[in-house]
């Protein structure tokens, strides 16, 4: 048998040769793989309004720019503004800025040529190097360090840096630094003949730079925290310089100013515990603080805040990142209500932290003073006599979220008690007004964001907070691979929910970037090398989720990943009328399906293997290919009866693909059977626990640091409205529902699905016959799915026979329907 498997690997490695590793790219391969800029500056003019930024350039005069020199000339043409000089000069606006998010465009001059941004930078009227500070490098000659950082006039080349023209300090890192600009994908950043946008990002020390998407820069350095912006000429006489849509955003951003509000709540029980302590319970977590009447008397006493209890009491030593905490108060010396702010965790509000990956976490409004995830509160030291009954939660949710947007109800009563579990953790965690991945960090991460994205669309009818979510990680991108991609899914879901093809338009062309082009081979296929094996690679998380997974050069899951990011953005590019985008990456996926399915799909087993390499075959390294729509017709079927037969061997973040794959491909019960399981691996088990919102994990002893406020552990908020009631959108903008009801032995379900255009009303029953009525708004046409029960002959409507087909054990019903119908399957 060994000396079988290790002919099977190297065969395997020989088909993957005979595939096409080796070779150059496509032509198009660069039109697919980096932004492309409009020629007109007024649609990256509105793009960037769109996501928030304040324009440092009006596009029509110079107004709020100077020139400090004597020399060199700065005019407005057509949008943009043309540097001209035969002596290096720089143009600098007339504020100062700390904190920001800069964003320009810059057109290099043919021949030579060098230029940049000023950020933090400085004037000295009386020097001759009058602009001084950093500066982010567009670097047009053959060295290719464009986005390096240099301090103009002082320092010269911090990063990268070299013999000469560094400093001692800079020196150190000399050899990394230049091997870091030797990368393809960073050399290669610049557009050397066509427009390029830079982002330069300042937090207290921190600095990141970017070009057209790559991230060139991360550097801490604390010389300056604030100066002025600028745009250089570097004095060739001749030469013009091209600057357009100069946009800041200032830092920090806080969503929830906007976008939540405080909600004050009373509590559903109040217990005496003993002489100095009485217990408050609010009934669900929230995240929040209390109000409360100033207690009367002399010295302190204290507000314990818990989202977990042990032997009937707020556990003040909870495991993981289960929430605790408490604040002192003053008794009496002041008169009417105050405010009693949760204990701040420092990580909740870090901007620029040490830790490397990290973007910032999303900040509060300072009014609400802090919050934090609690259910009980126990007040200590306070006269008995105190009214408690007066004590409010100030719970935080989206200013928006609407309770009676959405409604689930069915045969099986622990399943509606996972919908309302669900749900409510979709409510609770809009609390910052972006999507978070739980209150240990307070950051926004590609995967969880996509998952709440596709429950928040199912259980509430305003959902801006998807759209904004997206521009934030845009800007705060994390680090696993398969993340990246999760942003074109996120972009992909939002353009189906709303339509909106002008948001689309605005934002398609830095999608780009987050397909993993950039590592796949010409074969069509993405290599991990060392370092993406052992930690960029996530498969699932955390790492004992994986069900044995084997890392290899060559991932089923990352690519499985990569290939449906293109295909998404085949689909995309078409809608906006990126016609030749559409082709080329349609044309992409398809060679690196073909490729894919020849080197990953093991014959013999009739799935598919971890990767080239491995016999393993892994839960994942099969779900994905098949939610996907990666696997060939002839062999979708063996795939899904094997995971069929598998148990819940993934996290609940893996679980939304994993379910995903069973419903789409009928087999209900298996999917709904993992979801209600006994054990500890299910949200039966959540539901047993006595959360009130969904965890990160199953249980702790899967995760000992998981929180207990996680919105990627609800799937079923979008699962039972997609699957079970069956409704999602068939075209963009919810033009046409796709009504396809997955019941397994369920007797009934009913339930209301928000979309764009107003609510679903759906409600069936699973007897003899299959019934459905169905309730479509206005403007909306359906393609109808319906299960066919043993013996059935066909669809009927007030008894008559409707046209329909059948398709293995469904009837899809021949015409597009609207309004209101029924149908019954007997």
């Amino acid at each position: 048998m060994a000396k079988l498997n290790s002919l099977r690997s190297l065969c395997l490695v020989v088909a993957l040769l005979a595939i096409g590793s080796a070779g150059a790219q496509p032509p198009d391969f660069d039109l697919i793989s980096k932004p492309v800029h409009a020629p007109n500056w007024k649609a990256g003019f509105a793009a960037m309004q769109s996501r928030g930024y304040r324009p440092l350039f009006n596009g029509k005069d110079l107004t709020g720019w100077r020139n400090p020199y004597p020399h060199g000339e700065a005019n407005v043409v057509d949008g943009e503004i043309h540097l001209t000089g035969d002596k290096k000069f720089f143009l600098v606006t007339e504020t100062k800025y700390s904190d920001f998010r800069l964003s320009v465009e810059i057109h290099l001059p043919e021949g030579p040529a060098n230029s940049g941004v000023m950020f933090r930078c400085h004037v000295d009227q009386d020097a001759t190097k009058k602009v001084y500070g950093y500066q982010a490098e567009c670097d047009g000659s053959d060295r290719r360090w464009s986005g390096g950082l240099y301090d103009e006039a002082r320092r010269r080349w911090i990063w990268p840096s070299t013999a000469g023209r560094s400093t001692g300090q800079f020196l150190e890192h000399a050899e990394e630094s230049k091997q870091y600009f030797s990368q393809p994908r960073v050399r290669d950043a610049l557009n050397r003949n066509g427009w390029n946008r830079y982002v330069v990002t300042c937090v207290k020390d921190l600095i990141r730079i970017e070009v057209n998407g790559v991230e060139t820069v991360r550097f801490r350095d604390a010389t300056d925290a604030s100066g002025y912006i600028g745009i250089q000429h570097h004095g060739e006489k001749g030469q013009t310089y091209r600057f357009r849509n100069l946009f800041i955003k200032e830092l920090p951003a806080v969503p929830g100013e906007r976008h939540a509000e405080l909600t004050e709540q009373a509590p559903v029980a109040i217990k005496r515990i003993n002489d100095q302590v009485t217990q408050l319970d609010f009934g669900k977590v929230a995240f929040g603080n209390i109000v409360m009447p100033v207690p009367e008397g002399r010295g302190l006493a204290k507000v314990h805040f818990g989202e977990k209890l042990k032997d009937g009491r707020i556990d003040q030593d909870p495991p993981g990142t289960v929430r605790y905490g408490m604040t002192p108060i003053r008794l009496g010396q002041q008169r009417g209500n105050w405010i009693v702010p949760a204990p701040v965790d420092s990580r909740n509000i870090e901007q620029a932290g040490l830790v490397y990956a990290n973007p910032p976490a999303v900040l509060t409004p300072p009014t609400w003073r802090s919050v934090m995830p609690f259910r009980w509160i126990e007040i200590e030291g306070v006269d008995p006599e105190f009214p408690f009954e007066l004590i409010r939660r100030r719970a935080a949710f989206s200013a928006t979220w609407n309770d009676d947007a959405s409604a689930f109800e069915c045969s099986d009563e622990t399943l509606n008690r996972i919908w309302d579990l669900c749900k409510y953790s979709i409510k609770a965690t809009t609390f910052a007004g972006v999507y978070v991945d739980g209150d240990r960090e307070r950051i926004p991460y590609e995967a969880d964001a996509y998952l709440n994205q596709l429950s928040h669309y199912t259980t509430d009818d305003d959902v801006t907070m998807a759209a904004r979510t997206f521009d934030w990680l845009m800007e705060n991108g994390t680090w696993p691979s398969e993340w990246a991609p999760h942003m074109v899914f996120m972009a992909y879901a939002e353009w189906m929910y709303s339509g909106d093809s002008d948001w689309l338009k605005q934002r398609y062309e830095s999608l780009k970037t987050k397909t993993l082009l950039h590592r796949s081979g010409a074969d069509g296929l993405v290599r991990s090398g060392e370092s993406d094996q052992n930690r960029h690679d996530i498969v699932d998380w955390p790492k004992n989720e994986r069900d044995g997974f084997v890392f290899t050069e060559i991932n089923t899951v990352v690519n499985a990943f990569h290939i449906e990011a293109l295909e998404q953005m085949a689909e995309m590019a078409g809608a906006i009328g990126k016609d030749a985008d559409a082709a080329a990456f349609e044309a992409r996926a398809t060679h690196a399906k073909t490729s894919f399915h020849q080197t990953l799909f093991d014959e013999a087993a009739g799935i598919y293997r971890d990767g080239v390499g491995t016999d393993h075959h892994s839960i994942h390294a099969n779900f994905f290919p098949l939610v996907f729509g990666l696997i060939p017709d002839k062999n979708v079927a063996g795939v899904a009866d094997w995971l069929a037969e598998a148990d819940m061997r993934c996290s609940p973040y893996a679980a939304q693909y994993f379910m995903d794959a069973l419903f789409h491909h009928n087999q209900a019960q298996a999917a709904l059977d993992l979801i209600l399981a006994d054990g500890d691996r299910s949200w039966k088990h959540m539901l047993d626990s006595g959360t009130t919102i969904a965890w990160e994990a199953w249980d702790l002893k899967y995760k000992p640091n998981q929180d207990w406020n996680h919105a990627w552990g609800a799937a079923p908020a979008n699962l039972l409205p997609r699957h079970v009631l069956g409704a999602q959108p068939g075209t963009a903008g919810w033009n046409t529902a796709t009504i396809r009801p997955c019941p397994g032995d369920l007797s009934f379900a009913r339930g209301k699905v928000p979309t764009s255009r107003g609510a679903i009303q759906i409600q069936w029953t699973n007897e003899d016959w299959f019934d459905l009525s169905l309730s479509l708004p206005q403007g909306m046409a359906a393609v109808v799915d319906l299960p066919a029960p043993k013996d059935s002959v066909g669809v009927f409507a007030d008894d008559t026979p409707v046209p329909a087909t059948k398709h293995g054990d469904r009837w899809v019903v021949a015409d597009e329907v609207s309004g209101s119908v029924r149908f019954v399957v007997k």
